[in-house]
């Protein structure tokens, strides 16, 4: 947080939101060897704002979550369009925003099955599209992120762009550290897809031939200028610090 601070010029009353992903709270508690509530109550001290959860959380996680105080920055739904109709995991999604009052949900497309056709992607890309209007019609934010998995719909620029031109209803998670594994470049696309962004991961990587996450501002993408520009343009929604396996 202090790093983020300092590299975008903030006072401590402007500070952006940080948020947490659930996951990692329970990787300290797994390190540390202490429950999930004692790991949530030391992250809140040290200054996370919001957690990001998945629709299939553990309601008890939730609420603990709740009586923390963490602000409800995004829920994820891995809902997996490359297998087919998702009616089901589509209205267990759309039930969680409903239940637990979240209003950004994050929507992981699952994976392409190996020899998949151009038909089946595009009929996979009509299916989120389809859903994407469900979930704006009822008055929620929902998003795809650049992932990282050449099977992915929304793999690098290209794909993403593919999906936002069929859909308007889709806004952006921009993953900062994404975008490398890809060969795009984080800050052609963050200029290209600026207007789509409604939710941030603030992912790190070691270098362009090492995938190795490492904590945010330590590797070789521009945190600091991705941040400062995000600030700078008006963004004031959560910015999601994301370390798996740093």
């Amino acid at each position: 947080l202090a790093l983020l601070l300092c590299a975008c010029g903030q006072k401590p009353a402007e500070a952006p939101k940080i948020s947490i992903f659930c996951d990692h709270i329970w990787t300290v508690a797994h390190q540390e060897g202490i429950s999930f509530r004692e790991a949530a109550t030391k992250i809140r001290e040290i200054g996370y704002d919001g957690a990001d959860v998945r629709v299939l959380q553990n309601p008890d996680e939730l609420r603990i979550l709740d009586s923390l105080g963490f602000g409800h920055a995004c829920a994820i739904a891995d809902i997996d369009y490359g297998a087919g109709a998702q009616p089901e995991m589509e209205a267990l999604a759309l039930t969680f925003l409903e239940t637990y009052g979240y209003d950004r949900l994050l929507l992981v497309t699952g994976l392409m099955p190996e020899g998949s056709t151009a038909a089946d992607r595009d009929a996979a890309r009509q299916r989120i599209a389809a859903f994407a209007q469900r979930v704006t019609d009822k008055g929620y934010c929902i998003m795809v992120e650049d992932f990282d998995n050449p099977r992915s719909l929304c793999y690098n620029m290209a794909g993403l762009d593919s999906l936002f031109t069929l859909s308007p209803s889709l806004g952006h998670v921009f993953d900062t550290g994404n975008y490398l594994f890809a060969g795009d470049d984080a800050l052609v696309a963050y200029d290209k897809f600026r207007d789509r962004i409604g939710h941030v991961h603030l992912k790190d990587r070691v270098a362009p031939d090492d995938m190795h996450c490492v904590p945010a501002g330590s590797g070789c993408i521009p945190i600091a200028q991705i941040v400062h520009s995000l600030l700078a343009s008006g963004y004031d929604g959560w910015l999601t610090l994301e370390q798996y396996g740093s």
